[in-house]
């Protein structure tokens, strides 16, 4: 079976042939053709098309628009020196239909909806074999389901498509988020059927995925409509997962983010991965708007080749400094004892200008390449640490960067999320890397596992965070990792998902299931706290869809939003 890299060449001709007659779903324009094309009645337009229906992971993982709507706006990431939508993680009051990134990820949702309805329409009659049929159904079920619950979160009931669009579309229905999740646990259970079990080995969705992707689907009916069955069906999902023994947790955090482990084939704690190459001709996705391949590298990294002693390099990143980390975030760790601090932050920056000796710096004479060149603390500095640091290098401590209340004072310059960073691009100015995006890692399993067992059976719960725990814990220190039940609640699963997840586009969603989003942004991000309200758990509907209708009056913008 040839990776879903490998068939991105058709891919994109394929979605050329899609997008030509599927712009926007509810624009006045005449889609039927997407049916007709006999491109699909041969067996390579039919793997084209059920190739086709992954693209759209690429418009939302490892991108920009993608990872501001699902980070920022909560307590763990704030906008940075250089954000280009204060309307989503502030919620200022300009936040509308007319936001270009929402109407981007809506068009691109949809759009990615109808190719995975043609493919299941057109599937039936190709003239695949009946086992690679079944396979490829699995995946496209997968697919769909995953794109509809991306969409029921981030908007609600809106209009819910399981059929090609045809013809001319000038009217939308809403649907009830039930009937969503009854499509999306039908999806999800139908790709259980038909897939086989297993770790994926070439970017293909397996019967694994789709259990992992299950199991988070029902913790979220769980946790959002109180459902104990729900809560039951994500638990037992999870554990069968865990117990497999084809997944297994890193000792070192550190190293599950290594360039050398960012295959999501070969990681051993990645279920469901999105993947991506250093060929960007191979990257492909719907449109240019995305970005060039995985560039969630760029934007945590905060402003360093000003400072002395540095200049940009590819080993350091480009500093796009799009997305900071709330003082909230970094007191959620406890560095003497637990290694994912280390793990996922960048602390410390060496001079890298060539040739420079000891003097050559007016502001820092002790300076020579090779040396400490920047040092970030998360706490206030201590009188021994300045007085290193005196005539040496420059430090940024929990004083420096942040206010008393946790506003930020610089935004620029921070203590940068490290996790995605690839030292291991082509040139300084590469844009894209070739790390895999991993969307569900068995920590997540456990942690899942943890909140869906935490009413109906608390020491097994509490089994499963310990474990995480510990082999999150220093050498020596699991002991000191352990937590005893008084210790285990909601708030603090929410926590220990800061600890693990952060950054991987999940902790909106986590919050807003969660009923946290209000009361977590009220208490832990000074940006927007005073903007943020109940309506804002849902997004805007784009502006240009509500122009596009005839029926305005029966489809209307989500409530609160102008």
């Amino acid at each position: 079976m040839k990776t879903i890299k490998n068939y991105s060449r058709l891919m994109l001709l394929l979605t050329g042939l899609l997008l030509s007659s599927c712009e926007k779903f509810l624009e006045e324009k005449n889609q039927s053709s997407l049916t007709e094309d006999p491109f699909y009645n041969t067996e390579a337009g039919i793997t084209s098309a059920v190739n086709a229906c992954y693209a759209g992971l690429r418009l939302w993982y490892g991108k920009e628009h993608g990872m501001g709507l699902s980070e920022t706006g909560t307590d763990l990431l704030l906008r940075g020196g250089d954000n280009k939508a204060n309307q989503i993680s502030d919620y200022t009051v300009d936040l509308n239909g007319g936001q270009t990134n929402i109407k981007d990820m809506w068009d691109m949702y949809y759009r990615a909806l109808n190719v995975c309805n043609t493919a299941l329409v057109r599937l039936p009659e190709s003239p695949l074999s009946e086992t690679l049929k079944q396979q490829y159904e699995g995946e496209v079920r997968f697919l769909r389901a995953f794109y509809l619950f991306q969409i029921v979160q981030i908007w609600g009931g809106v209009v819910l498509n399981t059929d090609p669009t045809e013809g001319i579309v000038t009217t939308a229905t809403r649907s009830s988020e039930e009937a969503f999740y009854d499509v999306i646990n039908n999806d999800l259970n139908a790709a259980i059927a038909s897939l086989k079990e297993g770790k994926s080995l070439d970017g293909r969705i397996t019967q694994d995925a789709a259990k992992a992707l299950l199991a988070r689907v029902c913790l979220t009916q769980g946790s959002q409509y109180q459902n104990a069955a729900k809560y039951a069906e994500a638990a037992t999902l999870a554990k069968e997962l865990i117990n497999s023994g084809r997944y297994t947790l890193f000792n070192d955090y550190k190293s599950l983010w290594d360039m050398s482990n960012a295959e999501g084939s070969t990681n051993s704690e990645v279920l469901f991965y999105v993947n991506y190459t250093n060929d960007d001709l191979l990257n492909g996705d719907f449109e240019a708007v995305a970005g060039k391949g995985n560039n969630s590298h760029l934007h945590f990294i905060m402003v360093y080749d000003r400072q002395e002693g540095l200049q940009r390099s590819i080993d350091y990143g480009r500093p796009f400094q799009r997305f900071m980390p709330s003082l909230h975030l970094l007191q959620l760790f406890n560095p003497s004892v637990d290694q994912r601090y280390d793990g996922s932050f960048q602390t410390v920056w060496l001079a890298n200008k060539a040739g420079m000796q000891k003097g050559d710096s007016q502001v820092f004479p002790e300076m020579a390449f090779g040396d400490t060149a920047i040092v970030t603390l998360r706490d206030p500095v201590t009188n021994e640490q300045a007085n290193r640091a005196k005539g040496r290098y420059k430090i940024y401590d929990r004083n420096t960067l942040y206010r008393a209340d946790g506003t930020p004072a610089l935004r620029s310059q921070f203590i940068q999320l490290s996790k995605f960073m690839d030292p291991t691009r082509l040139t300084v100015a590469q844009e894209w890397s070739s790390r895999d995006v991993f969307v569900i890692r068995l920590a997540e399993l456990y942690l899942i596992a943890a909140e869906a067992s935490l009413q109906s059976s608390p020491n097994e719960a509490l089994s499963f965070i310990n474990t995480l725990r510990r082999t999150r814990a220093k050498a020596g220190k699991e002991q000191d990792m352990e937590i005893s039940s008084a210790d285990l609640n909601i708030d603090f699963i929410l926590e220990e998902r800061a600890r693990e997840l952060a950054g991987e586009q999940i902790r909106w969603f986590d919050l807003k299931r969660t009923h946290q989003l209000l009361p977590y942004v009220q208490q832990y991000n000074p940006d927007a706290k005073n903007n943020i309200k109940e309506y804002h758990q849902v997004r805007p509907i784009p502006q240009s869809q509500l122009d596009a209708i005839l029926n305005k009056d029966d489809f209307k913008q989500n409530p609160g939003y102008n």
